[in-house]
Order: C-alpha cells, then sequence, then structure tokens
C-alpha cells in the first residue's frame, strides 16, 4: 500500500498524542494534583516532551518511513523495529539532558528492561500504524465520494 508524505507526516505527529495524554491523566490522578497551576504545569511539561518529539524524531522518522514506503516495506513489523530503535534515541538524549552524561551505549538493550519502557516505545509504534491505515482509510473514501 503506498501512503503519502502528507498522510506520514500526519501519522507521525499525531502517534505521540494517545500516550501523552495518557501519561499526563495518570500523573495528575495519582499524584491527586487538581488545581489549575498544576494542571498548567503537566501539560505544559508533556507539550515540551512532544515539542522534543517533533524536534528529534520526526525528521528522522519521516525520512526512513518515506524510504521504506518506497520499497513497499512500511509495515507493522518494521515500525515497530524503528519505534524501538527511535525509542532508544530519544530514551537517551532525555537522560543526557537529564544527568549531563551520555549513558553507555554498548548497553542500549537495558532500558527496555522493564514492561512500562517497553510500553512507552511500543505504543506511538502501533498508534503510527493505526493512524496510517485511517488516514489512508479516509483517503480513499474521500476519493471514492468526489
Amino acid at each position: 500500500m503506498k501512503y503519502s508524505k502528507a498522510i506520514i507526516a500526519k501519522a507521525l505527529f499525531l502517534s505521540p498524542l494517545p500516550l501523552l495524554l495518557i501519561l499526563a491523566s495518570l500523573f495528575i490522578i495519582l499524584n491527586s494534583e487538581f488545581n489549575l497551576s498544576s494542571l498548567f504545569v503537566v501539560f505544559v511539561g508533556h507539550a515540551l516532551v512532544y515539542l522534543a518529539y517533533c524536534i528529534f524524531i520526526v525528521p528522522f522518522s519521516v525520512l526512513i518511513s518515506i524510504l521504506l514506503d518506497r520499497y513497499h516495506a512500511l509495515n507493522l513489523l518494521s515500525i515497530t523495529l524503528f519505534s524501538l530503535l527511535m525509542a532508544a534515541i530519544f530514551f537517551s538524549i532525555i537522560g543526557w539532558g537529564h544527568t549531563g552524561a551520555l549513558p553507555d551505549l554498548t548497553e542500549w538493550w537495558k532500558g527496555f528492561n522493564d514492561l512500562p519502557t517497553l510500553f512507552m516505545a511500543l505504543f506511538p509504534g502501533l498508534c503510527y500504524w493505526f493512524f496510517l491505515i485511517k488516514l489512508q482509510a479516509r483517503k480513499m473514501a474521500k476519493g471514492k465520494i468526489n
């Protein structure tokens, strides 16, 4: 299935939003912080994470997705594999920002030892696949109607 560049870009920009909304909601509920300033801080923090995703991850992901789509290899397996790769890079950048030192890159897979980290790495990839399918179906439906 061929995807247009616009559909690939839209799906990549939409893919982390469900995870960010889930994490922001869980953070607010588990910390029992319901006043307006706490809500503002939580959503601004998650917006900064989304901004970092858009700056560091999306350009490379668009190029990789267009290349895979050109060779008809943009499927669920390739998306999940590259999702793990991009998550490892993103987690390394976030860790570097927090500690000021680059993590040991020879053992990068140890970042995926716990299930919540693996979920945070794979869920945006699954959302990306879902948004690709839905946006392509919407484009096909509009093409048949017009």
